[in-house]
């Protein structure tokens, strides 16, 4: 861009000041310019972020020559020659006014005087009233804008230039929306910059700022298809991949919730898998493929966790990366507050087939009952896992008094996000004091499964024992037998299941099932039924 020539200014005049606040410029800004900056600022036309600071240095390069004040080649990107193009083909024939408009609006012009131009073609179409260079210079005069004497001359300029170019304005109004999203790129980098100056603002407030600026930017049509999308016939015709598991029918690739109360085993549990992982071996009695690990221990020390390794048997040599408490936060960081993109961003370099977090209240501080707090701290690692192929395992805590009937969804600590999110979730009940265990398995592409695990503390490893379920049914029918067997007298439902701690409707429904296989005998007295053992048999 050349052409434009004016003297040095020593001082902002009056005239200079009315001009730089037409053109939208706050009072603090001018008050911070050179008088060569605003000489600038009144050529080049305003762009919102960008102020000329003391130094007053300007948004182009002012020397040709050793001449001042030619202004030779913006910083920002633009082509003025290419927006006269468009107001000028749009002055031969303004049929192409809709198509255009669907891409450009007034800002997105570099040149300010380009911009009143645009609005005042829009206004007149909106007002169904001729185009041309005389009714463009009527509506501009109306405005206000005519000021600037030359304005007149320039108008009818530029339908004489696109006459002679005779371009295609649509081509050339995407060429102007393009330079106009490169200079929004630039104005949200040099926002960026200045708050990641400022040690006020929290990181993760600049990212989630960048983003939105970014996110706002249209470079192209916005009524143009912008969704890749698959048919119905697509889904049901293609042949799709299996789900990949990091243990068969138990964890699949996603996010993994490991929930239960304290101290209960969910570290040497996960600390087992990630073994049976790195070595490729088995993990709850199925065969994994082997890969490499990633464990945060953040609530271990490495003598700790040396002792456990030790105990459960690991080998050297194995493909496995870990960081112990501490290292966390200062490395990664609060998985809400940009910490989940710098994992993300690991996960993705490293290529992990499994990543354990022991916990998540240690990576994630702050309102876990937060739904948004929960939701922004996970999105990244959930969509990176899946990405990957990598299955990550969270270790968590269940809330308290979940009452007699555990729902591994349901008791996990916190927002019903965690819960939503996760692509699996298991719960660990056990009773204190035993050894024994349930493992509730749950998940978006799994059965629901009760495994029975007990811990082997000279491993200190879990151990699968068979299915939950029909081994504490078992026991609770043996516990009524007991029971009865102690009673040495017939007797009723609310007594047996006061003795026993349990329901008195599941009791109730256990005698049914003892009664139909012959243990146990049911007798009415009046209103009432009492239950006791067959003395025949010998049930011991």
């Amino acid at each position: 861009m050349t052409g434009y020539r004016s003297p040095t200014p020593t001082v902002i005049t009056q005239l200079m000041h009315e001009k730089l606040t037409d053109r939208g410029y706050t009072v603090e800004q001018i008050e911070k310019m050179t008088p060569a900056g605003a000489l600038a600022s009144m050529i080049m036309g305003k762009d919102d972020g960008v102020v000329f600071e003391a130094s007053g240095a300007p948004m182009f390069s002012a020397k040709r020559g050793g001449e001042e004040g030619i202004v030779t080649k913006p910083m920002y990107p633009s082509d003025p020659t290419m927006e006269r193009a468009v107001l000028g083909n749009l002055l031969l024939d303004v049929s192409g006014y809709p198509e255009v408009a669907r891409l450009l609006d007034a800002d997105d012009f570099y040149i300010v005087k380009h911009g009143w131009y645009w609005s005042a073609i829009t206004a007149l179409i909106g007002k169904d009233e001729p185009v041309s260079p005389v009714t463009v210079t009527a509506e501009l005069r109306a405005a206000g804008r005519m000021r600037d004497g030359d304005l007149d001359a320039d108008v009818h300029k530029l339908q004489l230039d696109a006459a002679a170019n005779n371009s295609e304005a649509l081509h050339l109004a995407q060429e102007v929306k393009a330079l106009a999203g490169r200079r929004a790129m630039i104005r949200a980098g040099a926002r960026t910059t200045e708050l990641a100056h400022d040690s006020s603002v929290d990181p993760s407030d600049i990212l989630r700022l960048a983003q939105s600026d970014l996110d706002v930017i249209q470079i192209g049509d916005p009524d143009a298809p912008i969704l890749s999308l698959m048919t119905a016939n697509t889904i049901l015709q293609t042949d799709w991949p299996e789900p990949i598991w990091a243990i068969p029918g138990l964890m699949p690739v996603g996010l993994t919730i490991l929930a239960g109360k304290a101290k209960l085993g969910k570290s040497w549990l996960a600390l087992q898998i990630a073994q049976a992982v790195a070595a490729g071996g088995y993990a709850l009695d199925q065969h994994v493929e082997q890969g490499p690990v990633l464990y945060l221990a953040l609530e271990d020390n490495p003598a700790r966790l040396k002792n456990r390794m030790r105990k459960q048997g690991w080998p050297l040599d194995l493909t496995a990366d870990f960081m112990v408490m501490g290292e966390f936060a200062r490395q990664v960081g609060d998985l809400k507050k940009g910490g989940g993109e710098r994992l993300a961003a690991q996960i993705e370099r490293a290529g992990y087939r499994l990543v354990v977090i022991d916990t998540l209240s240690r990576s994630c501080h702050g309102d876990q009952n937060d739904v948004e707090q929960m939701t922004r701290a996970l999105t990244p690692l959930q969509e990176m896992a899946h990405a990957q192929n990598c299955a990550i395992l969270m270790n968590d805590h269940h809330r308290k008094g979940f009452g007699t009937n555990p729902d591994a969804v349901a008791d996990i600590l916190g927002s019903t996000a965690k819960g939503a999110m996760a692509d699996s979730i298991w719960g660990l009940y056990r009773e204190r004091g035993k050894s024994g265990a349930k493992l509730a398995v749950t998940g978006r592409d799994l059965e629901e499964q009760n495994l029975a695990i007990k811990m082997d503390w000279l491993t200190g490893c879990w151990q699968v024992t068979g299915n939950a379920d029909a081994i504490a049914l078992t026991e609770r029918r043996q516990e009524i037998i007991d029971t009865l067997k102690l009673l040495e007298e017939p007797a009723g439902v609310t007594d047996i299941a006061k003795a026993i701690g349990q329901n008195k409707g599941k009791t109730y429904q256990r005698l049914q099932t003892l009664c139909a296989g012959g243990l146990v005998v049911r007798k009415g007295v009046g209103k009432r039924v009492f239950y006791s053992l067959r003395e025949e048999e010998d049930i011991g």
